[in-house]
């Protein structure tokens, strides 16, 4: 039988070094290689242009559907703010849930490790109405659902799409993993016993482990899983997900109207895809590199769209929503009355104990 002390003395005859070790090294060196990644990313998104057609491109430009756009964002947000309070409950009003959703892409924008969901936990929870732990499940439950929404459409999309590439397998892995993920949060909604004795059963393997903060853990994601126990909440879940999705693939299509002649619906749908899946890569803060590469080749490739037409798409669709989202996400946090610093000393402390 493997006792916690036999897996203590053979880490220490190894000489391997410890949790929280491996934990700092690895925060000091996941900025760097989200770094590195981002600028071999955008490098990749830049080779082969010509410039001057850059130009000729930005100069033809139809900037009035940048109107539609910005409003399919805004509709976007307001989507996946209700879907979030269905999961949260109506203990938290629309209005905050606005709030604290764009303050998660304005910290996912500007600071390392993508720290937007955990930092939307933070904020919601420092409200009062709803546990540190139940908000961090309600996120991981978004995730999963944005995922087979992602798969689905790539799965309409495809029979429409030349070349593929990467984009089909990475979404059958996708797939396989967020149904498998679904299945695992279905379970422990409906069966959290289960889910208490699989966690004491772990603990007790354990060393050195705070077994009453992990239960209390443990207690707090569940708590946060209890839409998933209706029917009426759970549907509700799904609809808003196609909603949210729709406006994505909206928003990208108006984008795409801006600067192409005629631009189709799969072009649009399929570059939602491409992105949702790339943006799985380790990047810099606001993905970028990672994004602009996704989306050159993802319309380059399957749609022969002109190398200077897809780079200005992918550079266009990136600072404008990255620039509305900042912006909202400033006005979020005076509404909240909260700061970049303290989110991110909150969120630092997360693995310190969930409240």
């Amino acid at each position: 039988m493997i006792t916690p002390r036999f897996c203590l003395l053979l880490r220490l005859s190894l000489q391997l070094p410890s949790p929280d070790g491996i934990m700092r090294a690895m925060r000091r060196w996941r900025p760097w290689i989200g770094i590195a990644v981002s600028l071999i990313c955008l490098a990749l998104a830049l080779v082969g242009i010509e410039w001057d057609q850059v130009g000729v491109a930005l100069r033809q430009a139809e900037w009035r559907y940048l109107i539609p756009a910005g409003g399919a964002l805004l509709a976007y947000l307001v989507a996946r703010s209700i879907r979030w309070r269905i999961l949260l409950g109506p203990g938290v009003s629309l209005a905050e849930s606005f709030a604290v959703t764009n303050i998660g892409y304005l910290v996912s924008n500007v600071l390392p490790f993508r720290l937007g969901d955990p930092a939307r936990a933070v904020a919601i929870g420092l409200g009062g109405r709803v546990r540190m732990g139940a908000a961090l499940s309600t996120v991981v439950v978004e995730r999963v659902l944005d995922m087979l929404m992602v798969v689905l459409l790539l799965a309409a999309t495809l029979p429409f799409v030349g070349e593929a590439g990467w984009t089909r397998e990475a979404g059958m892995f996708a797939g396989v993993a967020a149904l498998a993920a679904l299945a695992v949060l279905v379970v422990l909604a409906r069966r959290p016993e289960w889910g208490q004795r699989a966690l004491e059963w772990g603990l007790a393997r354990v060393p050195r482990i705070d077994r009453k903060r992990w239960a209390r853990m443990l207690g707090g994601i569940l708590e946060g899983l209890a839409a998933l126990r209706s029917a009426q909440r759970a549907a509700g879940l799904l609809v808003w997900s196609v909603v949210t999705w729709a406006f994505t693939v909206g928003y990208y299509f108006a984008i795409l109207w801006a600067f192409l002649d005629r631009p189709s619906l799969a072009e649009g749908s399929f570059l939602t895809c491409a992105t949702g899946l790339g943006m799985a890569l380790p990047s810099s803060p606001g993905a970028m590199g990672v994004f602009h590469s996704v989306a050159r080749y993802a319309l380059q490739l399957p749609f022969d769209v002109p190398v200077e037409k897809a780079v200005v798409v992918a550079f266009a669709s990136h600072a404008f929503q990255y620039v509305l989202m900042c912006l909202l996400g400033l006005i979020g946090l005076a509404r909240q009355n909260l700061s970049l610093s303290r989110l991110q000393a909150d969120v630092a402390n997360i693995g310190k104990g969930v409240k």
